[in-house]
């Protein structure tokens, strides 16, 4: 396989690879069958870090360009060669541009949002043609009440392998994103003086979905590790939402001894647990600790999600009930005629089934550590020791606490003007503050050479704040 990389181009040499590999396979250059180079051999070839081919090789496999034969070699997979005629299509860079997330050249640190150039194509579109021909006629109608059985078992599986969760596929119910889960789980509680307790600082959607349906919201007070398990309230048969794996938006991991007052706060008090398990999949640092639904699996309700590991247009996600509440929920998503699209769940369940989702979701793990490394030495190479960086441990967005509360709402647009845009911790917080003293920075959709000059546009932006301030000047 012949392949040149340009070192001067400014271009990423993972980048490069990348493209000059699934160009040869759509050109038809590389046809299907043919053993690629050892991930040592082409290394070697190129000067390049082994682990660089290795990632490439990973992801390239993930999407459906590649498939390995343990012991044989990696070998490119078939129904991709030939889709582009040769020479019709080439690979351009655009000069001095990185993708931004963002409009324009606005870089943005959008949270909530993965990698989407690495989401799977080939593999995703791949799956959603087989998905038709393997359908029984009976699911082209509207399908199972609790999703795709095959797909229930598979997450069954996994859950237990990767998350220690033991349910049954009974247990599993599939469901079109969190606050579609949400929603089925404030109809269950339903009553007239119900109760949602919360994190004090949490993304609007979650208490704004309960207060739709009569629910009283109180919050519940929040720091760097989480929610705070010191002082509950006296209240009683209600329902308590937190995310212990990657506190959105402060981003702490809840540790094991507040996790064990939680479970016996909401035991003695007759509380049922929401777990939200956000961001656990990407763990950089530190032992797993236990989910919530693991130390109490009689009152906890675990909600996941496909939209960080794979996509948010797949409006994919599940939870995870207790046994004996698995009819209650069968006949309310039965009576609600809620239903998740047959052919996405039939797809998925063929990613699991051929390994390409944990593959994935490794090889997605190994890129946000990296991007993880690049935010925060950004960060601390523009603000120095002025600022602490809270979250670093998991998932895509870090909090940046300041010395100082310098942001309000007239900070967004300063931002905007040295094209850059950031979220306010304010902006997640119940009970509203005029001004706040941290950021919020998603990095899940940003390369890694555009962070860097990210950090500097905020550097630049945060210094005619914080000066503003000093005279006196509204923003």
């Amino acid at each position: 396989m012949f392949v040149i990389l340009d070192r001067n181009s400014g271009i990423p040499v993972r980048k490069q690879l990348y493209d000059a590999i699934t160009m040869k396979i759509l050109k038809g250059e590389l046809v299907e069958g043919e053993k690629l180079p050892s991930t040592r051999e082409l290394a070697e070839k190129l000067g390049i870090a082994r682990n660089t081919v290795v990632e490439i090789y990973e992801q390239l496999i993930s999407e459906g360009y590649l498939e390995t034969d343990h012991g044989r070699g990696t070998f490119v997979a078939g129904g991709n060669e030939g889709a582009l005629e040769s020479g019709l299509l080439s690979v351009q860079y655009p000069g001095g541009k990185g993708r931004h997330a963002g409009t324009g050249n606005r870089i943005d640190f959008m949270t909530g949002v993965p990698d989407l150039e690495a989401f799977p194509r080939k593999a995703w579109m791949r799956a959603i043609k087989e998905s038709l021909h393997e359908a029984e006629d009976d699911l082209l109608g509207y399908g199972p009440a609790l999703g795709y059985l095959p797909l229930r078992g598979v997450l069954s599986q996994y859950l237990m392998k990767n998350k220690g969760i033991h349910c049954s596929p009974e247990q599993v119910i599939i469901v079109n994103g969190t606050s579609d889960a949400l929603s089925l789980i404030a109809l269950m509680f339903q009553k007239p003086s119900g109760e949602l307790m919360v994190e004090s600082a949490v993304v609007s959607f979650v208490p704004d979905i309960f207060r739709t349906f009569g629910y009283s919201i109180r919050p519940l007070e929040t720091d760097w590790q989480g929610l705070c398990t010191d002082n509950l309230p006296e209240a009683a048969d209600g329902l308590i939402f937190c995310s212990p794996s990657h506190q959105f938006p402060l981003g702490g991991t809840l540790s094991v001894e507040r996790r064990l007052q939680l479970v016996h706060y909401a035991r003695e008090r007759r509380h049922y647990i929401i777990e939200d398990d956000y961001d656990s999949e990407f763990r950089y640092a530190g032992a797993p600790v236990n989910s919530i639904y693991q130390l109490a699996p009689e009152n906890t309700i675990h909600l996941g999600t496909f939209s960080k590991t794979l996509a948010p247009f797949l409006r994919l996600g599940y939870m995870v009930v207790p046994k004996k509440m698995s009819d209650g929920f069968r006949e309310l998503q039965s009576n609600m005629y809620r239903r998740v699209g047959m052919h996405a769940q039939i797809a998925l369940h063929l990613l699991f089934e051929r390994n390409i989702y944990s593959r994935h979701v490794m090889m997605m793990r190994k890129r946000y550590k990296r991007k993880m490394r690049c935010i925060t030495s950004a960060l601390y190479n523009e603000f120095g020791d002025s600022i602490r960086i809270f979250g670093t441990n998991s998932g895509l967005h870090v909090a940046v606490a300041f010395p100082e509360p310098l942001f309000n709402a007239g900070s967004t647009g300063i931002f905007l003007k040295y094209g850059v845009s950031a979220e306010l911790l304010t902006d997640y917080m119940i009970e509203k503050q005029a001004a706040c003293d941290t950021l919020i920075l998603g990095f899940g959709n940003l390369r890694e050479d555009v962070i860097p000059e990210g950090a500097k546009r905020l550097k630049t932006a945060v210094c005619e704040i914080s000066a503003r301030q000093m005279c006196g000047d509204e923003l």
